[in-house]
């Protein structure tokens, strides 16, 4: 099994979404415009689209081998270390991708759809954080 391969594909794949979803989405990002149900906790939100891209059909299409082949805790571990990080990669090319909304509105004040870790003049999306951690997590429990 070539880890190295494994995260490759799953993160040109990332790519790829960042790219379409980018195009998509334009100006309008997170829940502006989305049609569908909205799941709120507190000031933010939870798509129809975002929860059904998100939570069933990447971890459906990542764990299509485990279906096919069997159970590998190692796999498995290395495909959600690729997708938790993978996620982290995606959110952001989106910024960087994206036509017509500039780089710099990658702060908190313009992406105020998901909370943000401010301290002085750091600042990243606890996505971000929480993505990374699940990937070291699942590093250390399944695949180190």
């Amino acid at each position: 099994m070539n880890t190295f391969l494994i995260f490759f594909w799953v993160w040109m794949a990332m790519v790829a979404n960042s790219f379409w979803e980018a195009y998509v989405e334009g100006k309008d990002a997170w829940n502006k415009g989305k049609v569908g149900w909205e799941l709120r906790v507190g000031k933010y939100s939870l798509t129809a689209y975002q929860f059904f891209l998100w939570w069933v059909m990447w971890p459906l299409l990542l764990l299509l081998p485990l279906v096919a082949y069997g159970w590998d805790t190692r796999l498995f571990g290395i495909l959600l270390s690729a997708y938790a990080s993978g996620i982290v990669l995606e959110d952001f090319l989106w910024f960087v991708v994206n036509p017509v909304v500039p780089f710099k509105n990658w702060n908190p004040h313009w992406a105020y759809y998901y909370p943000w870790l401010v301290a002085g003049r750091f600042r990243v999306p606890l996505l971000y954080i929480v993505g990374i951690l699940v990937a070291i997590l699942s590093w250390a429990l399944f695949w180190h």
